[in-house]
């Protein structure tokens, strides 16, 4: 291994640690490039009320991964439970690794701290969702243990309508 490959692997050590709400301006930008991804509308102060309400809040859990120093994704969950299975259950609703810092470990780092975080918290479950067309996410969580759900479907009634 050449010294420039090295030093690319060495500047990219993933570090994961929870986003505290003085994270936030760290976070914003890169909230608002996962909104950017899906096609969402921007409201860039409704987004960072969002985030400062999840950020250090009993019902989340928002984990940072930080590459050289720099927030290279994130990871928010949602707590919750599963009645069926009488246990506490988190959603992983948002996975987001900027476009510069993919393919270097940190959606993996991501996905293992989440693990971690929720069976030390109890929980039964990690469930998720992405797009269909997102077909890179839904290799990376196939490679990680998730499957698709062949039991339940999922419908969503938007109350804002």
């Amino acid at each position: 291994m050449r010294a420039s490959q090295l030093q690319d692997r060495v500047s990219m050590a993933i570090t994961i640690r929870p986003l505290l709400p003085a994270d936030l301006p760290r976070l914003s930008p890169l909230f608002g490039a996962y909104l950017d991804f899906y096609g969402v509308p921007r409201a860039p102060e409704t987004e960072n009320n969002f985030l400062a309400q999840r950020l250090g809040a009993d019902d989340s859990t928002c984990l940072g991964a930080f590459a050289g120093g720099e927030l290279a994704g994130f990871a928010l969950c949602h707590h919750t439970h599963n009645s069926l299975r009488l246990a506490p259950a988190w959603i992983l609703h948002d996975l987001f690794v900027s476009p510069a810092h993919r393919r270097h470990g940190a959606a993996k780092s991501l996905l293992d701290a989440v693990h971690a975080r929720a069976r030390a918290a109890g929980a039964c479950e990690v469930v998720l969702s992405t797009a269909h067309e997102n077909t890179a996410a839904q290799a990376l969580y196939a490679k990680h243990g998730y499957r698709e759900d062949t039991n339940f479907r999922v419908y969503v009634r938007d109350l804002r309508s």
